[in-house]
């Protein structure tokens, strides 16, 4: 089932039995959504008016450098064919089971640095270590590419002697498309399923029309309008120019491929981010399709606020649900 621009009310109902609302926002998460509205939007909204200049994508990464993981996760580099990666054990992480974490960023920027800290807490509520694969990105490379990033990723565990079915793939933004198009490839090439996927207020859509019927339904402090529109003509760009476009000219989606089959899943995304429209969809999407889904929305709560998980007890309440739904999935 595929849902139109049109079904704008329709995507807005949220009494369906797969999908829980939180309260919110706490008063930090007030403050800190103010703080986010008043220096990283209007950069956002700077580079959405002219993405073509040459940006120091790589620099957002590099000043992460100083942002450590939690007390008492061990750490290390592991080397894919292509990429660099990083291996990340939380506190109490088993070695029966394993994390593929997928970051963000909009295909083109963050990294292993600026994901540490909140991959090596979602590994702590897992019990579970994560291999953070750091994916070749746009401009240089289409995100087609980086997806070979990715399911290398999934073959290197499954070569270290993680079964399929012990394995949970977490993205969040860009990395939520990661992941389901990760699970899907390795479907398709003979690797087994995945035991479980977990995505962050994913970007899954790839046609930006969708998201900006919603405009008006959504007070998003952090993901501006335009700068959508230039990162999807981007993807949209480097792709076709790569030849790596579906038949119908666009670029692949999860939305666009049959996903009957696919392992539990969870979703979440703070209730009135741009990125809510994706979440909402794919979890339908996902239903539809015999999936168990579970939607969490949490009111007032920015785009993958559950970073802040050391400051908004929103988002230390959503690593908590991430890790139950981890370990009852996977281990139970």
């Amino acid at each position: 089932m595929t849902l139109d621009s049109s079904s704008r009310g329709l995507s807005r109902k949220r009494d369906a039995p797969y999908i829980s609302v939180f309260a919110g926002p706490s008063r930090r998460s007030r403050a800190l959504r103010f703080a986010l509205q008043l220096t990283v939007r209007p950069v956002l909204q700077l580079w959405g008016a002219v993405p073509n200049l040459p940006w120091p994508y790589g620099l957002i990464d590099v000043a992460a450098t100083p942002l450590r993981p939690i007390r008492g996760t061990k750490s290390g580099p592991v080397d894919l064919p292509d990429c660099s990666a990083e291996w990340i054990a939380g506190p109490g992480a088993a070695d029966d089971r394993a994390l593929l974490y997928l970051h963000g960023g909009a295909f083109i920027c963050c990294g292993l640095r600026t994901h540490r800290r909140m991959v090596s807490g979602i590994s702590r509520a897992c019990a579970a270590p994560a291999l953070s694969v750091g994916y070749r990105m746009l401009p240089e490379t289409p995100a087609s590419t980086g997806l070979e990033d990715c399911v290398a990723g999934y073959e290197w565990l499954l070569a270290q002697g993680y079964a399929g079915d012990r394995i949970a793939i977490v993205g969040d933004s860009a990395g939520g498309w990661f992941a389901l198009m990760t699970a899907l490839a390795a479907r398709a090439r003979g690797l087994g399923d995945p035991g479980a996927i977990v995505l962050i207020s994913p970007l899954v859509d790839t046609d930006p029309g969708r998201k900006l019927v919603r405009l008006g339904d959504v007070t998003d402090p952090l993901f501006p309008a335009n700068a959508l529109v230039s990162m999807m003509a981007m993807l949209a760009d480097v792709e076709g120019e790569r030849g790596q476009l579906d038949e119908y000219g666009r670029v692949p989606s999860p939305l666009h491929v049959d996903l009957t089959g696919l392992p539990p899943v969870l979703v979440q995304a703070g209730a009135d981010e741009l990125l809510v429209v994706d979440a909402e969809q794919i979890a339908a999407e996902l239903s539809a399709a015999g999936v168990v889904c579970r939607l969490q929305l949490f009111e007032g709560q920015f785009h993958v606020f559950q970073a802040a998980a050391d400051l908004l007890p929103e988002a230390a309440k959503a690593v908590v649900e991430i890790g139950e739904f981890v370990r009852s999935t996977i281990i139970d």
